[in-house]
């Protein structure tokens, strides 16, 4: 009867090697499951995040656009870096209240509207064309693969 007890109470207070083995492979199985998902909807929030902001950037190219036309003075400058004309990107960048790096690639005067634009910011890039009177917008991950130096 003592060396049953004794067995009973063995079982109770401890685990054997093979059931913590056990145990943890299936917390393992568990980890590699939902990390993989994690990442992903933790990606799609933000690639959601910088689509808003875009749009905002795209709204306040109209208000600013619409700014420069009754100023007449201009918008686009295809020769700067950003092609913007001087002071127009700031402008831009406060009105929309962005962070990421705005490149105006086609503007449409007549409508006081971008045609295609680039925005990127914490990793990611927006494009933006209109193609037959809709708006496109794509979101893409931007990875660094090699360094150049």
């Amino acid at each position: 009867m003592s060396k049953r007890k004794h067995s009973i109470l063995k079982n109770i207070k401890g685990f054997t090697a093979i059931e913590l083995l056990a145990g943890l492979t299936i917390v393992l199985i568990i980890l590699i499951i939902f990390i993989p998902i994690t990442l992903h909807y933790t990606n799609k929030a933000s690639a959601r995040s910088i689509l808003a902001e875009a749009k905002n950037v795209k709204l306040s190219m109209y208000s600013v656009g619409l700014d420069c036309r009754a100023t007449n003075t201009p918008f686009q400058d295809g020769n700067g870096t950003y092609g913007f004309a001087p002071g127009i990107l700031n402008e831009v960048k406060e009105t929309a209240d962005c962070q990421g790096d705005i490149y105006l690639l086609k503007w449409d005067a007549d409508t006081c509207q971008p045609e295609q634009f680039f925005y990127i910011e914490n990793g990611y890039m927006v494009t933006y064309q209109k193609v037959n009177n809709e708006n496109q917008w794509d979101v893409l991950k931007l990875n660094h693969l090699i360094n150049g130096s």
